[in-house]
C-alpha cells in the first residue's frame, strides 16, 4: 500500500536537548495511524516537524512523494487541527469557519459550512461567539477547521480530550467516517481505548524514539504469553480440584458463577478444556482476557 508519509531518521534538538532521536515510520494511504506517548515524549514536536512549524535538525521525510524541503507544494492536502487557543474568540463560529475557508481557498457555500459544523457536533452553535464556547466546543471547531479544504491527510492532536463521553464517541465515529471516505488520519490521544478502537496501526513514542509500532492486536498479543482465564462450569471448580490439575494453573480469584485462573502459557487453555470434558464438567464459559493497549503502553 502506498505511503502518504515516510519519515527516516528524523531528529530535532533544542540546544543540547534531543527531543526526537531518530524517528522512522510511515503512514499508509487510507489508514488511521495512532501516535501515543507520555507528556514530553516528543509527539507535538514530531507533528510540528512534519508540518513545517519547526525545522528538523536532521533526517528526512516525504509527504505525498514530496521531499520535506518541498512541503509548501502539498500543504493544501494536509489538514491540521489547531490548538484551541488560536481560535478568534471575538468571531462567531460560522463566521470563523468562513474566514478560515477563504484562507484555504475552500469555496464551499454557507450551507455546507453549517453541515460541517453539524458533522463535528456543533448543532445550534453556528452564530454563538467563540468566547462563549465551552472547551469541548472549541475542540470541535478546531476539528472542523482541520477539515477545511477537504484535505487528504488529516492530523488530529488530542481531538477528544476535555470532551464528555457522548461527544468523544461522536468524534470517534467521525474519524471512522473520514477513513471510509478515503482520508488518511494521524491521531494522537491519551485515551488508549479510543486509539485501540479506531487505529489500524499504533506507534508508541517514548524518550524521543518509537519503541513499538504495530497493529493494536499485535501489540497486545506480543507480551501476552500468559493468560487470565474465566471458567464457568457446573459444578464450580473447587480450589482443591484446581490444585490437582495435571498442568500448571493458578487460582486467581472467585466469581459468583465460577473462578478466574492464571496460566503461564495460553496453550494450557486447550489442556484445561480437555480436562474438564474428561471429568464430565458442564462447561458454560471459558474466556481469556486479552492484554489492554494501556498495559502494553505502561510496560514500554
Amino acid at each position: 500500500m502506498e505511503a502518504i508519509l515516510e519519515v527516516k531518521g528524523l531528529r530535532k534538538s533544542y540546544g543540547k536537548v534531543d527531543v526526537l532521536k531518530g524517528i522512522d515510520f510511515d503512514i499508509k494511504r487510507g489508514e488511521v495511524f495512532g501516535l501515543v506517548g507520555r507528556n514530553g515524549a516528543g509527539k507535538s514536536t514530531l507533528i510540528h516537524a512534519i508540518t513545517g512549524i519547526v525545522h528538523k535538525t536532521s533526517g528526512a521525510f516525504t509527504i505525498f512523494g514530496q521531499a520535506d524541503d518541498q512541503l509548501n507544494r502539498v500543504k493544501r492536502q494536509i489538514g491540521v487541527m489547531p490548538d484551541v487557543s488560536n481560535l478568534y474568540e471575538h468571531m462567531k463560529g460560522l463566521h470563523f469557519l468562513k474566514y478560515m475557508a477563504e484562507l484555504t481557498e475552500d469555496k464551499r457555500p454557507k450551507k455546507e459550512l453549517i453541515e460541517l459544523m453539524h458533522s463535528v457536533g456543533l448543532h445550534g452553535a453556528e452564530y454563538r461567539k467563540i468566547k462563549d464556547y465551552s472547551f469541548g466546543m472549541r475542540k470541535k471547531l478546531s476539528i472542523a477547521q482541520a477539515l477545511l479544504g477537504k484535505p487528504k491527510f488529516i492530523i488530529l492532536d488530542e481531538p477528544t480530550s476535555g470532551l464528555d463521553p457522548e461527544s468523544a464517541i461522536h468524534i470517534r465515529k467521525l474519524v471512522e467516517s473520514l477513513k471510509k471516505s478515503g482520508k488518511t488520519i494521524m491521531l494522537t490521544s491519551h485515551n488508549l481505548d479510543e486509539i485501540d478502537k479506531v487505529s489500524d496501526r499504533v506507534a508508541i513514542l517514548s524518550e524521543g524514539v518509537i519503541k513499538k509500532l504495530d497493529t493494536p492486536r499485535a501489540l497486545k498479543q506480543e507480551q501476552s504469553e500468559s493468560a487470565q482465564i474465566t471458567v464457568i462450569t457446573k459444578p464450580k471448580l473447587s480450589l482443591e480440584r484446581i490444585e490437582q490439575l495435571p498442568f500448571q494453573m493458578v487460582f486467581d480469584h472467585e466469581i459468583e458463577e465460577g473462578v478466574v485462573l492464571h496460566a503461564e502459557k495460553k496453550d494450557e487453555v486447550a489442556d484445561l478444556v480437555a480436562y474438564l470434558v474428561q471429568e464430565e464438567y458442564k462447561v458454560y464459559e471459558i474466556k481469556t482476557r486479552e492484554k489492554t493497549l494501556e498495559e502494553v503502553f505502561m510496560d514500554v
